[in-house]
């Protein structure tokens, strides 16, 4: 079995709050008898992109099993190669691969600097094509991303969900060993499909939105900031994904009910 975890816009801000959520997420890993293969984070690492911003990250998001971060709308590509990467601050797609145990998760930037809407450029597309064919013929595929790639009935995401999804589409049925798609972006867990095959976007680890049946007039975003962080554990076993939804308390673990 493959196990993966996946966080999601951890949003870090300089502030003690988002710092505190993506620490306890990352100490509640770090704990587990069985500990993931690697931890992906689907975009928004960081909230304004700044150089500062990222350099939290990097303190909070530590394990001692590989860790990827995908860009997001809200990041800034140079920035995070600089501190994250230790590179130069190049603004070309952030893309990224990784194998396990008969699994490879191609990471694709969906980002498009100074924009919050998603995009994959065609130097991405490339290179999710050159991963898909040096992969062996019985590999299991997980193609993790920021942006969903169809609505998700969000009035916040949707006008700036990916825009280019009809090349993706036709990879992704056209590959029967690609298991689903990741992403990230909504602040809200979901499932759904697209081009035949699971979407399973992740909650964020700082606030959850509502969905459209909850805006209550144009304009109004229904966000809350109440709820504990939540990630998603993905399995592989048998050429079969499952995907379990794990909210973090803040406070910790409780083992009986309080009165």
């Amino acid at each position: 079995m493959v196990l993966l975890a996946q966080l999601s816009d951890t949003h870090f801000n300089m502030g003690a709050r988002n710092n505190e959520r993506a620490e306890r997420v990352m100490a509640f890993l770090a704990e587990l008898p069985q500990r993931p293969d690697v931890i992906i984070v689907t975009g928004d690492i960081a909230d304004e992109g700044d150089i500062e911003e990222y350099q939290q990250a990097r303190a909070a998001l530590i394990a001692d099993v590989p860790v990827f971060l995908l860009p997001g709308n809200h990041d800034d590509r140079g920035n995070m190669r600089t501190v994250l990467f230790g590179g130069d601050a190049d603004y070309a797609p952030i893309n990224q691969s990784f194998s396990v145990d008969g699994l490879t998760l191609a990471l694709l930037d969906s980002s498009i600097p100074g924009k919050p809407e998603g995009l994959l450029e065609d130097s991405t597309f490339d290179f999710l094509t050159d991963l898909l064919a040096a992969a062996p013929a019985d590999e299991r595929v997980l193609i993790a991303m920021h942006h969903p790639p169809v609505p998700v009935q969000s009035t916040v995401c949707d006008p700036i969900r990916l825009t280019n999804p009809d090349r993706l589409a036709e990879i992704v049925a056209g590959d029967d060993r690609i298991l689903g798609l990741l992403t990230g972006h909504v602040h809200a867990g979901l499932i759904t499909s697209f081009a035949g095959k699971p979407l399973i976007i992740a909650p964020s680890v700082s606030s959850t939105i509502g969905c459209e049946w909850e805006v209550t007039a144009p304009g109004r975003v229904p966000i809350d900031f109440a709820p504990d962080p939540t990630l998603l554990f993905h399995s592989i076993r048998d050429g079969r994904l499952l995907t379990m939804f794990r909210p973090i308390a803040m406070g910790g673990w409780l083992s009986e009910p309080l009165d």
